[in-house]
Order: structure tokens, then C-alpha cells, then sequence
């Protein structure tokens, strides 16, 4: 049998125990601290593992990693993860994607529109950022920009093409006469 070795400490393990208990804002690690605790005092793993509704082997686990190192392996901090490489604004962002992907030499590209493809290459050859395509799109939706199917969009250097343009709309618009 296995049991949590608090009882043969100290007065000030106990305490810390408990106090760790009381701290806990996780439900995972007050379920691991409850289970250390009554691990000490005497209650065997089966019985446990019906408690809390784990397997015998986690709850082994728990005592084992206490037992061995104390509380700071049942109290994981947080982990710092991969640093953000590439922070872009959205104006950043609609700033790349409004210009054609034809325009840089680097891509070696024949397409006028984007896609997370060309988007990653892109960031990759001009930034040397790997990302993935699934980040990427999960980046840009933060940032409220949609990379669904492009559109075509007519313009002109003509000063005067949306005056034009809204004009022969509300002809479209207009309903043709009855004979």
C-alpha cells in the first residue's frame, strides 16, 4: 500500500498542505491537495479513486509525485509557452492583404489574391515566421479581418468612377418599363 508521507513530517508540512488546500483556485489541484491529504491519513488508493473518480494509477501518481518532491508538482505554475514573434495591428494586416500578392518578388507569384497560403509564405519569406495556416486564420478572425472567397472588385484611377458606378446601380435598380 501507498499512502502520502505528511504524517510523518512535520507539524509545518501539514500546515502547508492545508494551507495549499485552502489556495487552491483550480478544481484539479484541490482534487490532487484532497487527495494527498487523506492519502495521510490512511485512506487507501482504491478508495480514493472512487472519491474523486479517477484511476487508481493517477491517484498513485499524485502520492508518488508528493511523496518525492512535495507540493510544487501537484501545484503546476503556469507554463510560459512560445513568445509571440509577429504582433501585427489590424491596419497592419489589411495594409499586407490590400496589396496583391503579384507585388512581391519573394512570393514568386502569379495570383492577384490572397490566400492563408500564400499569406504563411509570405510571412515566412519577408518576416522568417513560420505560422500555419490554421493560426493564421485563427489570427486574422481576432483581428476581425475574414479571409473567406475573394470577390472581385472593379475600380478605376477615375475621380469621378464612384459617382459613376452608384449611378448605373440605381438604373440597374430601376424597374424596366411594360409594354
Amino acid at each position: 500500500m501507498i499512502f502520502a508521507h505528511a504524517d510523518d513530517e512535520s507539524e509545518s508540512t501539514r500546515a502547508e498542505l492545508i494551507d495549499a488546500i485552502r489556495c487552491a483556485d483550480k478544481p484539479y489541484i484541490y482534487r490532487r491537495l484532497m487527495a494527498v491529504r487523506l492519502s495521510s491519513e490512511g485512506r487507501t488508493v482504491s478508495e480514493l479513486s472512487a472519491i474523486f473518480q479517477l484511476t487508481p494509477q493517477t491517484i498513485r501518481k499524485f502520492i508518488h509525485a508528493y511523496n518525492q518532491r512535495g507540493l510544487a508538482p501537484l501545484t503546476p505554475c503556469k507554463k510560459s509557452g512560445r513568445t509571440a514573434t509577429l504582433q501585427f495591428t489590424q491596419t497592419q494586416w489589411e495594409e499586407i492583404i490590400h496589396q496583391p500578392p503579384i507585388s512581391f518578388d519573394k512570393l514568386n507569384t502569379k495570383s492577384y489574391n490572397w490566400t492563408l497560403q500564400l499569406l504563411s509564405e509570405y510571412l515566412h519569406l519577408y518576416y522568417d515566421v513560420k505560422i500555419s495556416v490554421s493560426h493564421l486564420w485563427y489570427i486574422l478572425r481576432q483581428h476581425k479581418i475574414n479571409m473567406g472567397r475573394s470577390q472581385l472588385k472593379i475600380t478605376s484611377p477615375d475621380p469621378d468612377y464612384t459617382v459613376k458606378r452608384d449611378r448605373v446601380d440605381t438604373l440597374k435598380k430601376k424597374p424596366k418599363p411594360t409594354n
